[in-house]
């Protein structure tokens, strides 16, 4: 009774790092470090259910589900380092800043040929800052010129000949509309 008690309490953990998971997969309030609360969600899965069938097991079976969870959570481990590796940081060209917010100018690194230039907006500092793309520009199109809150819940993008205006929502920085352009002599 008292095995089948704490498989239950670690089914129920296992359950709440599952739905965790989900919103860390859905991501509803941008944050720019939330492939780190994914890959740790999943972990914990990972892990917490293994408990759960070793608690339920006996002897062998059990040497055989503890084997299985350690490889899974070693797997999972090796897939995100790989990702790690492969991920793409930005450079920040320039930066204005309003009231706690940034409104930022990257370029994708390492620099192609020509340049692609994108612009966010960030809020916040540390595990928890917030990122939403405002535009996205394509490769050798022109560099943004000028970027720059209109007022609290407005950005305004300058890229070229080109006016973008989006709003963005101050909580979740959730942006409409998000432009990307398809060809850099467009608007």
């Amino acid at each position: 009774m008292r095995r089948l008690r704490g498989a239950l309490v670690l089914a129920a953990c296992a359950v709440v790092v599952v739905v965790l998971a989900g919103v860390a997969i859905a991501d509803p309030f941008h944050l720019r470090h939330i492939r780190w609360f994914t890959a740790s969600a999943v972990l914990l899965a990972v892990l917490l259910i293994t408990g759960v069938f070793a608690l339920l097991t006996r002897g062998a079976m059990r040497v055989v589900v503890l084997t299985l969870g350690g490889v899974a959570a070693l797997g999972w481990v090796g897939v995100v380092l790989l990702a790690t590796q492969v991920t793409v940081e930005n450079r920040t060209v320039s930066e204005v800043e309003d009231g706690g917010r940034r409104l930022a100018v990257v370029e994708a690194t390492p620099p192609a040929a020509r340049p692609v230039y994108a612009v966010v907006v960030r809020s916040g500092s540390g595990a928890f800052e917030q990122e939403a793309v405002v535009y996205q520009g394509v490769e050798a199109g022109p560099p943004p010129s000028d970027v720059r809150f209109v007022d609290a819940d407005t950005v305004e993008v300058h890229t070229g000949p080109c006016v973008y205006r989006s709003e963005v929502e101050a909580v979740t920085l959730d942006v409409d509309p998000v432009y990307r352009t398809l060809r850099p002599d467009t608007c």
